[in-house]
């Protein structure tokens, strides 16, 4: 399920300076706040595309209707936890004027699922989990594709009451031991406190926050016979406990916890900030539950809220994707009112891409002009490279400038001389280069558009070597042996000729990170990026450039070098080339897609907000760009993207020109 949903996706509405002069008003669109999703708007008409001395005008997106303009009714189910979140956004929508009914039942996770995925009952599934693969396979036996829409983080709460004097902080490990039953009195967990019987409350095993809590508390107390953490044994030790009280309704537990002063019990944050006056939340490894910890990543059992639907639910009944926009539109409003924090705008992003792509309206490419400038990543230039002709074929008669220069290059050009519109990048940009990108006006925004398996490469000539280990690469790409029998005595003894990208290059930042820096330790015994990255560029007769067919000439002549780069270059040129297995894994789409090719990393482009509103040539080629990377990405050479990123970066197109 990727961006092949985007069938015709975005449409680019021309308004002329001769109507804007007759009295039609030139829309306008601001940059949006860095965590604020766009807002619905009603789309403006369409207009005739203007003469050559016209002026472009921003963009009309595809909005989802007014809450007055639709009706019907709305069924969600699930989660305890998103309960007071989808609630709260269900009578905002009739107060905005929605007529129809909107139903929100509070039964758990994976009751929810269940109504969703088997029963085909509700139209949005809520969760304080993502979906289980078990469960995806009931909804698409059903004819379900489920779509996933991030909403929110939860610190889950471990509450205590506020009769409670003595506790402040409990560690997970106590937890575990307090939720088994290993210790029945606080007296046996600190011999500090007093001897109170523990009483222990929990979600009914339905709840995704139970799920979670298992997860994250009890099975890591409870290993298997491979020293895991067996997820089974925790849960089985929860709900054997004697006398844990058990329920789907929080506020069950909550009022539990709250008349018990030894009482002890967990349920989503919400919960807890409705009522300060009778809890307490504990801090966690000394960690309190906060915006700021859930943040930085430092508070333990932080976890993201969803909500469920499918494009088919949402495009047969326009009331539920109206709720969803409208859902995601009012999240910075309310998530926290209602006692939840913010999920990363990334995630948001995601969101709306996932609603997005729900969407059928077309993209005309002959109806921009201008210039656009891109540079920046090697590894990425075949790919823009494809994708500027592709976009002129469509009748773009502007000129595209797509530049090889490498990913640290280009974002220099991009952040520091704010020369470019578009920055090619075989990694994510660094803070520095944000801080750059800051001081001249520019907030970088990113596209995820594809995923390299980086290729670790020798001549075809080269009749012995199939398969290299990371610790391998280390001691070659660092001089430690310089021929092969020295790294195996099976192994001819020819000396060893190292090709590189330069140091510009984001891929030779990545090599470094992911191979040569954890051969390195620093005084902490942690993995030395700068030891790493001198030892490569110190290597006596290493041959640097950041033109990768440079590399690719080098290592096909001779049968004892070694060099890496994008997969791309390597697909091009399979008669001179041979790609080695790495660890034992060869590059594939299977090894790239389960996460056990060691050397797979993601592929981006970046332009701002301001730059697409003020060129929306840019907007449109971005647009048209993450359009087309199924039918080109696997044709140029690389893999595609998880779904989820693509969706990331369609919500950032979407946020980047939303009104």
């Amino acid at each position: 399920m990727r961006n092949k949903l985007f069938t015709l996706f975005a449409a680019l509405i021309i308004a002329s300076l001769l109507l804007a002069a007759c009295g039609a008003p030139a829309a306008e669109t601001a940059a949006p706040a860095a965590t604020k999703a766009p807002e619905a708007t009603k789309a403006s008409e369409t207009t005739a595309a203007p003469a050559a001395t016209e002026e472009i005008l921003p963009i009309v997106l595809p909005m989802a209707p007014a809450p007055d303009e639709v009706s019907g009714d709305i069924i969600t189910a699930g989660s305890s936890t998103v309960f007071p979140v989808s609630e709260r956004m269900a009578e905002l929508f009739q107060q905005e004027g929605y007529t129809g009914n909107i139903t929100v039942d509070s039964i758990g996770s994976g009751a929810g699922f269940e109504r969703f995925c088997k029963a085909g009952e509700s139209d949005i599934s809520n969760a304080s989990r993502a979906i289980k693969s078990s469960e995806v396979d009931n909804c698409q036996a059903i004819g379900r594709e489920p779509l996933e829409f991030r909403i929110g983080t939860d610190a889950l709460a471990i509450v205590v009451s506020t009769q409670n004097t003595f506790l402040t902080s409990i560690s997970k490990e106590e937890l575990a031991k307090v939720f088994s039953g290993q210790v029945k009195s606080w007296k046996e967990l600190n011999p500090a406190y007093p001897d109170g019987k523990i009483t222990v409350y929990s979600p009914g095993s339905d709840s995704g926050t139970f799920d979670y809590f298992v997860e994250e508390v009890m099975a890591p107390a409870f290993k298997n016979a491979e020293g895991k953490a067996d997820v089974a044994a925790g849960k089985a030790a929860l709900l054997g406990l004697e006398g844990v009280q058990l329920s789907e309704d929080d506020n069950v537990l909550v009022q539990g916890v709250a008349g018990d002063q030894y009482a002890i019990g967990y349920f989503g944050y919400a919960y807890y900030v409705e009522n300060t006056n009778k809890l307490k939340a504990l801090s966690v490894n000394d960690v309190e539950p906060s915006q700021k910890h859930v943040d930085d990543g430092s508070y333990p059992l932080a976890r993201p809220l969803f909500i469920y639907s499918t494009a088919k639910i949402m495009q047969e009944k326009p009331q539920v994707a109206a709720f969803i926009a409208f859902y995601l539109q009012n999240l910075d409003d309310n998530i926290v009112d209602v006692g939840y924090f913010p999920a990363p705008a990334k995630s948001i992003y995601g969101s709306w891409g996932a609603w997005l792509s729900t969407q059928n309206v077309e993209l005309n490419s002959d109806m921009v002009s201008g210039d656009i400038i891109t540079a920046g990543s090697s590894t990425v230039f075949p790919v823009s490279e494809r994708m500027a002709e592709l976009f002129q074929q469509e009748g773009y008669t502007g000129n595209i400038t797509v530049d090889s220069i490498g990913s640290g290059a280009g974002f220099e050009r991009f952040c520091k001389a704010g020369e470019s519109d578009i920055s090619n990048a075989s990694r994510a940009i660094k803070s520095s280069e944000v801080d750059n990108c800051k001081a001249i006006g520019r907030e970088p925004l990113e596209f995820r558009i594809g995923t390299d398996a980086l290729a670790i490469v020798v001549s075809t000539q080269n009749t012995f070597l199939t398969s290299i280990s990371k610790e391998e690469l280390a001691k070659v790409f660092s001089g430690q042996v310089k021929s092969w029998k020295e790294l195996n005595p099976a192994y001819p003894d020819g000396k060893i000729t190292v090709y590189s990208p330069g140091s510009d290059s984001g891929t030779f930042d990545y090599f470094v990170e992911e191979v040569m820096a954890p051969a390195f330790k620093n005084a902490e015994g942690k993995a030395d990026v700068a030891a790493g990255k001198a030892a490569l560029l110190g290597l006596e007769g290493v041959q640097l450039s950041e033109d990768d067919n440079v590399l690719v000439q080098g290592v096909a002549g001779d049968q004892y070098a070694i060099g890496y780069f994008g997969y791309a270059y390597y697909v091009e040129n399979t008669n001179k080339l041979k790609a080695l297995s790495v660890n034992d894994v060869e590059p594939s789409q299977k090894h790239v897609d389960d996460g056990s090719y060691p050397l797979a990393r993601p592929l981006f482009i970046y332009s701002t907000a301001k730059i697409m509103q003020e060129k929306p040539q840019v907007a449109a080629f971005i647009a048209f760009y993450l359009q087309n990377l199924d039918d080109n990405i696997v044709d140029v050479g690389y893999f595609p993207a998880p779904a989820k990123s693509i969706y990331g970066s369609w919500g950032a197109w979407y946020a980047a020109l939303g009104k």
